[in-house]
């Protein structure tokens, strides 16, 4: 296993991580996702149980299907090509999804600033883009076995 491919995985599960905190932190003070303005989350439980996710994770499905993508990565051949791929584009819709929330913005404001919350935004967004880099290098990098028939 290459470098790039090992570094994925852990940038993977550092975002699951942050997911996880962010989810618990979420649920905990009532932070429902409101990505861009349109999301307009009311129950923020069934938007984490749902396809919405919250101001600081990803939906629970999302997250499962992430998991399941990091174990595909470890497989050889096409089906671990397959998974780096699947990692690379979770990575760049986690990124924008995570910036696009307003809470972003909130921590910049006065009185808006909460150090939990922005540490999670941080390691979201950080291990988020972190897994788009990694999941170049690692995509370029990975060899396809290729069968050869013989006649």
């Amino acid at each position: 296993m290459n470098t790039s491919l090992k570094w994925l995985i852990i940038a993977s599960l550092v975002n699951l991580l942050g997911n996880s905190l962010g989810a618990v932190i979420s649920l905990g003070q009532n932070l429902a996702a409101d990505w861009g303005g349109s999301l307009n989350g009311q129950d923020v439980l069934r938007d984490f149980l749902g396809l919405k996710g919250t101001a600081l994770s990803a939906p629970l499905s999302f997250m499962l299907i992430q998991l399941v993508i990091i174990l595909l990565v470890l497989r050889p051949g096409r089906l671990g090509k397959v998974g780096v791929g699947g990692l690379t584009f979770i990575a760049l819709f986690y990124a924008l999804a995570q910036i696009g929330e307003p809470i972003v913005l909130r921590q910049f404001r006065p009185g808006g600033f909460d150090l939990v919350q922005s540490l999670v935004l941080l390691l979201n967004i950080a291990s988020a883009i972190a897994m788009l880099v990694l999941g170049i290098r690692a995509w370029r990098s990975r060899p396809v076995s290729q069968s050869v028939a013989v006649t």
